[in-house]
């Protein structure tokens, strides 16, 4: 069976929404932000807990990409980046011909763009190298100094330190981490401190809404900046924790107070130990939990355990009314069943979780198939993570103040939601079938 299922993602087509110009912005502003390009990437899921990976700093499963541009040098090269909130280093110029890609993962590596340092008269070379090893993948990147421009906007820093990668295995894209940097993680002074030192921002803060996955509706990552037409209620802020276990490295940990599964027409259901200080990773594609919650989680979901790992399931289940409610504090965010669930086909599917064996030392986290439903901004300044329920009503950016995001309540209504997300799965679903009809592939699993 997951050999099907393996063949059905391969033989998906790769899609990057485009992405319309946004008015630029004028130069007093003090945020900025960038639109985020969604793909469905044609590459097969992997079971990352296989690898027994310890020391990484995320699970990079990517069968969902969101891409930010950015546009670096003198004159300046585009570059589309992974965001990812799970890591703290920029890189760039994956390989795109390296051994383990696919012909369409090169195909979506090459037009990601490369940066080239001797085009750009900004460009310094500096003594230093790194790798870093992701739960899938691995990059080895010689240092640069240069100058970094956000498209359609006024903000140019100068000098910014990343990584151009030497060699890479088993990743086709760079990636923008979001996390910590100088004075925690990183000797240097990553994207986000460069922000805030050159004044581009008034704080190491930004905000993510992912957009849901079926169809590329509005997704936006804000430097110093909220939307308020991006979600609907307040937002409750909860306090960055540090590092847990025996961990050493700061990343985006919350305390997450209960996961509840609420089906229409049933009584809500808390699943028992969902109280857990927990990652929040846009750069893992799935949520990894405690196996008692992912089993209990996959028996209401109907969901029966592969050979690889994966709990697959019948499509029904995505019609089915009804939300996984997890709760921070003051803040509930409602998933609705079917942004968590993985469709690949009519007939098959897979549940967003995967479980994290007790004796794995593999963080918990929660990835996009929660992060999708939230709006959230992340704040170094304030050491708070601030969360309230995603809708797209609109755009309406506004500045973060020194203070926080406190004060901020989104536009939107709530029934707004329900309406966008059918929407959207309409179009994906017209989407699917005309890339299946001309690839001229007829899948049966």
């Amino acid at each position: 069976m997951m050999d099907k299922l393996l063949l059905s993602l391969a033989l998906a087509a790769s899609c990057t929404a485009s992405v319309l110009p946004r008015t630029p912005e004028p130069a007093s502003k003090e945020w900025l932000s960038l639109p985020i390009s969604y793909r469905q990437n044609s590459a097969p899921l992997r079971n990352p807990l296989r690898r027994r990976d310890q020391d990484v700093p995320l699970f990079n499963v990517t069968s969902v990409s969101y891409l930010v541009e950015l546009s670096i040098g003198t004159p300046g090269q585009s570059v589309k980046v992974a965001i990812d909130t799970g890591s703290d280093e920029l890189w760039v110029n994956p390989n795109c011909r390296s051994t383990g890609l696919s012909s369409a993962q090169t195909k979506e590596c090459l037009a990601d763009g490369q940066y080239k340092p001797a085009s750009s008269s900004t460009a310094e070379e500096i003594d230093d190298t790194n790798v870093i090893q992701y739960g899938k993948g691995k990059v080895a990147m010689q240092y640069y100094t240069d100058n970094i421009a956000l498209p359609e906007s006024t903000i140019n820093v100068t000098s910014a330190q990343f990584g151009v990668a030497t060699q890479t295995a088993d990743l086709n894209e760079g990636i923008l981490g979001l996390g910590w940097g100088k004075g925690f993680n990183l000797p240097y002074s990553n994207f986000i401190d460069v922000l805030a030192e050159q004044n581009a921002t008034k704080s190491r803060a930004f905000s993510i809404a992912l957009g849901s996955v079926n169809a590329n509706n509005g997704g936006v990552l804000i430097f110093g900046g909220v939307d308020t037409k991006k979600f609907t209620g307040p937002l409750v802020s909860n306090k960055i924790l540090g590092p847990q276990g025996k961990e050493n490295l700061n990343r985006y940990w919350i305390q997450m107070s209960s996961i509840a599964f609420s089906k229409s027409g049933s009584s809500s259901k808390t699943y028992s130990d969902s109280a857990m200080p927990i990652v929040l990773d846009s750069g893992s594609s799935l949520s990894y939990l405690p196996s008692a919650i992912v089993t209990t989680m996959a028996t209401d979901f109907n969901a029966k355990l592969d050979d690889s790992g994966f709990y697959l399931m019948p499509c029904s289940q995505v019609n089915t009314q009804g939300t996984l409610d997890f709760t921070f504090g003051q803040a509930v965010i409602k998933v609705p069943f079917s942004d968590f669930i993985w469709q690949f086909s009519d007939t098959q599917c897979i549940l967003g979780a995967m479980p994290l064996p007790k004796t794995s030392g593999i963080t918990p986290l929660l990835g996009d198939t929660f992060m999708r439903s939230a709006f959230a901004v992340f704040d170094q300044t304030q050491e708070t993570i601030s969360l309230a329920q995603y809708v797209n009503c609109g755009e309406n950016e506004q500045v973060i103040p020194a203070g926080g995001v406190g004060n901020f309540t989104g536009e939107c209504q709530a029934t707004q939601a329900a309406k966008k997300d059918a929407a959207d799965r309409l179009t994906f679903s017209m989407t699917a079938v005309a890339l299946a009809a001309v690839a001229g592939f007829a899948v049966a699993l």
